[in-house]
C-alpha cells in the first residue's frame, strides 16, 4: 500500500488524540497534525477553571501539552501546523482553515463530525465541507443524553478501529499530556476509533434537535449565533 499523506485538522490540542490515536500512532503514513486554534479561550474564566491566572500561561501550557505529545509520537515539529486562531473563534475565521486545508495537499483528511459538540469543532467541519478525501470523525454531543462520547449522529461508522489493551494504555498515557484537560478527558473511552467519509451536511440547520452541548455548557454561542458569525465570514 502506497504511503498516504494524511492531514489531522481539529480545533484544539486533545482532539486529535482523543479521536485519532490509531493513526497517529501508524508509522506507515506521513501523518500531519492541524490545529486551527490556540486551545486557549481569550475570556479568562477558561483559564483560571484549569489552574491558571492568565491566559498566557493557560497558552503555554496547552503548547507545551501538545509538544509532549508530539514527542510520544515521534513526530517531527515541521508536521504540527497551526493557524494560531483564539480558541472559541473559528466560526468567524473558518475561510482561512479551508483556504489552509486546500493548499496542504493531503492524500487524506481527517476531521470534526458535525454534531453540536463544540463551536470551533462544528465550524471546522463547515470549513472542510466538500473538499475532497474528506473523513470524519465524533466526539460528543448532547442528542439523547447530556454527554455522549464517541458516538456518530445519524449512521454508522464505515471504519471502526478496536484498541487492544496494551493500546488502550498507550492512548491513555498520551491523554495524560493534556493535563488541563483531564476532567473532560476522563468521560471518553479508548477502546475504539470510528471513522466515515464526511457526509453532506446542511449546515443551515442544527445537527440535532433540541439543545446543543455547547449550548448547554455555555461555551460562548449559540447556534443562531453560530449560524449568523459562519454566515457573515
Amino acid at each position: 500500500m502506497a504511503r498516504m499523506r494524511i492531514l489531522i485538522a481539529v480545533a484544539h490540542a486533545d482532539d486529535e488524540t482523543l479521536g485519532c490515536f490509531s493513526l497517529l500512532s501508524d508509522p506507515s503514513h506521513e501523518v500531519h497534525i492541524l490545529h486551527a486554534t490556540d486551545s486557549a479561550p481569550r475570556d479568562l474564566k477558561y483559564a483560571l477553571r484549569s489552574g491558571f491566572l492568565s491566559r498566557g500561561s493557560y497558552l503555554a501550557a496547552r503548547r507545551a501539552e501538545t509538544m509532549a505529545v508530539l514527542a510520544k509520537a515521534g513526530m517531527a515539529s515541521e508536521r504540527y501546523h497551526c493557524l494560531g486562531l483564539a480558541d472559541q473563534e473559528a466560526p468567524v475565521y473558518w475561510p482561512r482553515i479551508r483556504a489552509y486545508v486546500e493548499s496542504f495537499g493531503a492524500d487524506r483528511v481527517y476531521t470534526h463530525a458535525y454534531e453540536g459538540g463544540h463551536p470551533d469543532h462544528d465550524a471546522v467541519a463547515l470549513a472542510l465541507a466538500g473538499l475532497p478525501n474528506v473523513w470524519e470523525f465524533p466526539l460528543y454531543h448532547a442528542w439523547g443524553a447530556e454527554f455522549v462520547p464517541n458516538t456518530f449522529l445519524g449512521g454508522a461508522a464505515e471504519s471502526v478501529v478496536e484498541l487492544d489493551a496494551d493500546r488502550q494504555r498507550a492512548k491513555r498515557s498520551w491523554l495524560d499530556c493534556f493535563a488541563s484537560q483531564q476532567r473532560v478527558i476522563q468521560m471518553f473511552p479508548v477502546d475504539r476509533e470510528q471513522f466515515r467519509p464526511a457526509p453532506a451536511y446542511d449546515f443551515s440547520r442544527p445537527p440535532h434537535e433540541g439543545p446543543l452541548y455547547y449550548e448547554i455548557r455555555k461555551l460562548g454561542w449559540t447556534w443562531p449565533d453560530w449560524r449568523k458569525a459562519t454566515l457573515d465570514a
